[in-house]
């Protein structure tokens, strides 16, 4: 048999590739073999990552093809076709629930995103209580502010910033385009679909030192007034 008609692996190391990680560990773990399980935990902290920024820098690219070809008042059209596709209902989902649970959701989506703390610049973030609310302080965002301090933006081939000031780009010109469809996601859209703002946030004012920081009231009435009226709008008042 020449080398090229030799089998490479067996049947079960291929069904074995097959299978989510995670499953692999627990059957490792439950058959008393932990040091198979700790190598396949930490192999999964990076299967992730890969996909994870292949995906943020996909949607980084295609939004700055969206400005340089039709311009930067499309930009939030763009990202507003797409949310109201496919989160809307989300948003209104969360909104209705119990709003202790959402905090731990919240970790969660934050978890992923800082990608196991892998790659470089990689993810992180912090939670606060206090009386009023929680305070989610990313430091780094594992994914818009990764691609600023990934270098996405520099050089030859660097990807779009905001060439105008808008409410949607947080009132600032230059600011890194992926970043934009927070001001959307997060508060402008939820304010016209449901009356306030989902995750209220402050972006970065420095991307290289400063943590995005996102606000969870644990009463929605408690959510300051500024975050309807950095887009011309007044906080409804209370029923």
């Amino acid at each position: 048999m020449s080398e090229t008609q030799e089998r490479w692996f067996t049947a079960e190391e291929l069904e074995a590739m097959t299978r989510p990680t995670m499953d692999r560990a627990i059957d490792a773990i439950d058959a008393g073999d932990l040091d198979a399980a700790r190598g396949l935990c930490e192999a999964m902290k990076s299967e992730w990552r890969y996909l994870h920024d292949m995906l943020a820098e996909m949607i980084l690219a295609l939004i700055t093809v969206v400005q340089e070809q039709l311009g930067e008042d499309a930009v939030p059209d763009a990202w507003g076709r797409y949310m109201e596709r496919a989160w809307r209902r989300d948003a209104g989902v969360i909104l209705e629930l119990d709003r202790h649970q959402v905090v731990k959701l919240l970790a969660g989506s934050w978890r992923a995103h800082s990608t196991s703390g892998t790659g470089p610049q990689a993810g992180a973030f912090s939670i606060e209580e206090d009386d009023e609310k929680f305070t989610f302080r990313m430091h780094p965002c594992g994914s818009g502010q990764r691609l600023v301090l990934m270098g996405k933006y520099d050089g030859e081939g660097a990807y779009g910033r905001t060439e105008r000031a808008h409410d949607w780009s947080f009132h600032t010109r230059g600011r890194p385009l992926y970043c934009t469809h927070c001001t959307l996601m997060n508060e402008l859209l939820p304010i016209r679909w449901y009356g306030l703002p989902l995750y209220p946030l402050d972006p970065p004012e420095d991307y290289h030192k400063d943590p995005c920081t996102w606000y969870w009231y644990k009463d929605p009435a408690d959510t300051p007034a500024r975050f309807w009226e950095r887009y011309g709008m007044d906080k409804p008042s209370p029923r």
